[in-house]
C-alpha cells in the first residue's frame, strides 16, 4: 500500500467512530480529544473478479462506487428511491458496498451503511466497479475473539475487547466500509481503524456525528479481552497492523455470541 496515496479524511476521528469513546484509562470515562485530522489509507488490494470454480465459492463480492453519487432503491427498479450516498463518504474515504446478490439485468442487492443495523438496497451495476475479497472476519463477542477466514478456511483467531453492559457491540452481519490512519497512532484507537457499516443501539448521536461502530487498535491492551468500550471493537496494535495490510475494505463481518 502506498504511502503516498493517502488522503486527509474530512472529519476527525472522535466524530468518525463515534461509537467509539476512548482515554488513556478506559472507554468507561470522559472520552479523549483525537488529533484534528484522520489519514484515508488505501485498504490493502482486493482479488480480482476471476478465479476458479471452487475459489469463487468463498469469495464475496464488493462494489466501489465509481461517481460522485451513489442512488439506492428499495426494489430493483429505478422508481421508489431509496436514497443517495455521496463518493466519497463523509470521512472522506471511497464508497463501497458488500454484495449480497447479483442480477444478470444489471442490479446489485448490496448492504447498506445506513440506519437500521441490517438495511440493504439495490444499486445499479452501471454505478460501480465489482471486485472480489477472500476474507471474511467472525466476531464471537462471548468467547472476546475475531475470526479471520480466507476462502473458507480459519487462518487466525485474535483477541479482542468489546462494548461494556451499557453501551453493547451489536450482534448481525455488517462489512467493514473504511480504514482510517489516526493522527496519533498511540492514542485510544491504535495505528489503524477500520469503520463499519453497524452503529450502536444505544448512542445514535455522539460529537454531532451518528454512533458509527468501529474496528481499531488501542492504548490500552490490558483491556483486551474484556468488555471495556463504547461499543467498538478493540484489537491489540500489532493485529490491526496485521488487519490493515491484509483485509480488503468491503470485507463482510458477523459479530455474534
Amino acid at each position: 500500500m502506498a504511502r503516498s496515496a493517502r488522503r486527509l479524511a474530512v472529519l476527525g476521528l472522535l466524530g468518525v467512530l463515534a461509537g467509539c469513546g476512548g482515554s488513556t484509562v478506559d472507554d468507561r470515562s470522559a472520552p479523549a480529544h483525537p488529533s484534528p485530522a484522520v489519514t484515508s489509507r488505501p485498504p490493502a488490494r482486493p482479488g480480482s473478479t476471476g478465479g476458479t470454480a471452487t475459489a469463487e465459492a468463498d469469495r464475496r463480492f464488493v462494489a466501489h462506487a465509481t461517481g460522485p453519487v451513489i442512488t439506492w432503491y428499495p426494489a430493483p427498479d429505478q422508481e421508489g428511491v431509496g436514497g443517495q450516498l455521496t463518493n466519497p463518504n463523509p470521512q472522506g474515504a471511497p464508497l463501497v458496498f458488500a454484495v449480497r446478490q447479483r442480477r444478470a439485468d444489471g442490479w446489485l442487492r448490496v448492504m447498506l451503511p445506513v440506519r437500521p443495523n441490517g438495511t440493504q438496497g439495490w444499486v445499479r451495476a452501471a454505478d460501480v466497479r465489482l471486485s472480489t475479497t477472500p476474507y471474511a472476519l467472525a466476531v464471537d463477542r462471548t468467547a472476546h475473539s475475531l475470526t479471520i477466514i480466507r476462502d473458507g478456511r480459519q487462518i487466525a483467531r485474535l483477541p479482542v475487547g468489546i462494548g461494556t453492559g451499557n453501551t453493547p457491540t451489536p450482534s448481525g452481519t455488517f462489512y467493514l466500509t473504511e480504514l482510517l490512519q489516526p493522527g496519533d497512532p498511540n492514542g485510544p484507537w491504535g495505528p489503524y481503524a477500520f469503520g463499519l457499516s453497524g452503529f450502536s443501539d444505544v448512542i445514535t448521536n455522539f460529537n454531532g456525528a451518528d454512533g458509527i461502530i468501529g474496528l481499531h487498535g488501542t492504548n490500552r491492551p490490558d483491556l483486551v479481552g474484556t468488555d471495556a468500550s463504547m461499543g467498538c471493537i478493540r484489537l491489540r496494535n500489532t493485529d490491526i497492523e496485521r488487519l490493515a495490510s491484509l483485509i480488503p475494505v468491503g470485507t463482510p463481518i458477523s459479530i455474534r455470541g
